[in-house]
Parts: C-alpha cells; structure tokens; sequence
C-alpha cells in the first residue's frame, strides 16, 4: 500500500499540519506519479573521427511528483473544512518541505515544494476531488534513517579492572589515525562529529579522492566540533563544554575540501597529532536513491 506524508517546512513530522495521502479519510490517495525516477541531461561532444560522443557528465533534472486524492468529509462543512485544511498546508514557500513516500517494501524522503494549491476539480456528495503537484529540487530519495560510521577511536591499550565479556576487561588500541570503508551509489553529504580531547592539527581525509579536512583547532574536555559538507547548508560548528556553539570555520585551513562521498567505495581517514588522546570521530550520512 502506497502512502505519502507531507511535512511543510514550518512543522515536524508527527505535528499537526501534517498532510497524510492514503487509503484512508479524509485525504484518499488514487494514483502517484514521478517517484520512480527523473530525467537527466546526457552532456556530450562530438571528436573527429571518433564514433559516437564523449561523455562530459550526466545530470540528474529536478523531479515533479503528482497525487491524485479525493478530499472526504463526514459531512458537507466538513468537507470543505478538510479542504481548507490542505490548502493552508499545501502553502508554496520558496523552503521545501519534507515528503515521505512509503509502499508495501521501504520508506524514503525527498525534499519538496507544491507548485500551487491543490487544483479541485468534481465534486460528488461530500466528496471532492483534487490533484496535488510537487517540485522536488533536488531529485534524490533519501533514506529516512542515517547511516552512521565510527572512524576512530583512540584511547588506551588496557583498562582495569580488567572486563571479558561479563568479566571485567576492556581492551583499547593506541593509534594515531584510522580508517573507514563507506559505499554509496550517488554523491552523498556527510556530518563528521569530532569529540575531545584532540590535538591540532586534525585531519580527516577522502583518501578515494584526495581531498581533504585540515582543523587547526585543539579540542578541550567535553568539547566537540561539528562539519556539516551538505551544499547549500556547509558549516563547522565548534560545540563548547556548557553546550554553547561557536561558528568554527575559521579553524579551517585554506586548502580544506568540504567533500562529499562519491559513487563507489570512498576510504576516509582520520589522523590526529596526539597519538595518546581518547578522541573519538563519527560519519554519518543518508544513502541516496534516484527513485523508489
């Protein structure tokens, strides 16, 4: 069963101007359209002599999304209440929402604007038709939950009172730096978390592309520092011990990438100039779909 949950960009999912489009009252989803995938622009040119093109790149269009529902009231005035309600969450803003899709196998999200208020169209007793168009930016799925990767964690060779299993031992290994095998399909944003103590210079590096992160920043107790690579929302936000943040990309060094992961199996490495301190470091990111 098919299933779409509108989140405008002012809410939460779960809150009250949630729009749900299912088999269900009051808003009966009949057909969906335009989640299976985009269009894309194949740039190309043409070399002497040589058979068919040169790819230069492949771009993936933005997306359009169309639901046809019917708006069912248990009377007249609700009907029209119901409806009311759809157009006041329907709202265009030049922010997307959030819509979630979800069928009988697995749930995605994808950012998206309505292109207009809903369109109604016949009406029959206490119900009334209507179609629903969505502009999706970006055209990607994105997975709902995040994916997250424990790089490194540095910290001492032994700890006592000693623990195995219910025993008493924990082992810990001294190193200065450490990897982590991530794999994705298309470009993906990553948040890498850093958490103190971590001596400068710190460097996290995508070893599959060369690019790479250079922090100029030492970490006190309690202390974390946040990067965020996503287009359009990059940040490095330096969290202090009392919970104050603190914009951090001053810490960054000229030459520092804020990289994506790219198709394929990206290494990513980190190092830190303390080899003996307990620092920890985290990626996360959410896999990316063309279409569901």
């Amino acid at each position: 069963m098919q299933k779409v949950i509108y989140v405008p960009p002012w809410d939460t999912l779960g809150g009250e101007d949630n729009v749900a489009l299912r088999l269900a009252e009051p808003f009966i989803l009949g057909t969906i359209s335009g989640t299976s995938g985009t269009d894309v622009t194949v740039q190309s040119e043409t070399i002497p002599g040589m058979d068919g093109v040169y790819v230069e790149n492949v771009r993936t269009e933005s997306g359009e999304i169309t639901c046809e529902i019917n708006v069912k009231g248990n009377s007249r005035e609700d009907m029209y209440r119901q409806r009311f309600r759809l157009i006041r969450a329907l709202t265009p803003k030049a922010e997307p929402g959030t819509l979630y899709y979800s069928n009988d196998y697995i749930t995605m999200k994808i950012g998206a604007i309505p292109q207009s208020s809903p369109k109604f169209t016949g009406r029959i007793k206490n119900y009334n038709s209507a179609e629903i168009k969505f502009f999706c930016p970006v055209p990607h799925w994105e997975a709902v939950e995040e994916t997250t990767r424990r790089i490194a964690w540095i910290g001492n060779a032994f700890e006592f009172p000693v623990e195995i299993e219910d025993s008493g031992m924990e082992f810990g290994v001294i190193q200065s730096n450490a990897t982590v095998k991530l794999n994705t399909v298309i470009n993906a944003s990553i948040i890498i978390t850093i958490g103190a103590p971590a001596t400068s210079p710190i460097v996290i590096t995508n070893t599959t592309t060369g690019e790479s992160i250079t922090l100029e920043k030492s970490l006190g107790d309690n202390e974390r520092l946040i990067i965020n690579t996503k287009r359009g929302n990059k940040s490095v936000v330096l969290v202090h011990a009392d919970g104050t943040e603190e914009d951090a990309f001053h810490y960054i060094t000229p030459d520092s990438v804020l990289f994506e992961l790219v198709p394929g199996e990206n290494v990513i490495e980190y190092e830190n100039w303390n080899e003996s301190e307990p620092t920890t470091c985290t990626i996360s990111y959410h896999e990316l779909y063309s279409g569901v």
